[in-house]
């Protein structure tokens, strides 16, 4: 670790822990599509409209822009609508297989 500077190593120890907290919830959610499909889809869109509602008329962020809030909800929703999609072929995969 000596050829890595100190505030880059932060970023790469944070980076990490964003990994492992994504495969960890990305298992859950495979999981969660493979035994209620229905249920947690219903479950991911209404978290898509309480995002999209909070980002928007309810302000959430505070701490950024109008501009920067309508992006940060945008990429948040587009997120949740992929993995609606990539979880939902992971569990069909891997129920077919």
């Amino acid at each position: 670790m000596d050829d890595v500077a100190p505030d880059r190593a932060v970023m790469i120890r944070l980076r990490a822990r964003l990994a492992v907290v994504e495969r960890a919830a990305w298992f859950g959610l495979v999981e969660a599509m493979r035994t209620r499909p229905a249920e947690t889809e219903a479950y991911l869109t209404a978290e898509r409209a309480k995002c999209a509602e909070g980002f928007g008329q309810r302000g959430w962020a505070a701490d950024l822009t109008d501009a920067e809030r309508a992006m940060l909800g945008a990429e948040v929703d587009a997120g949740l609508a992929a993995l609606i999609t990539d979880a939902r072929a992971e569990a069909e995969g891997s129920a077919e297989g």
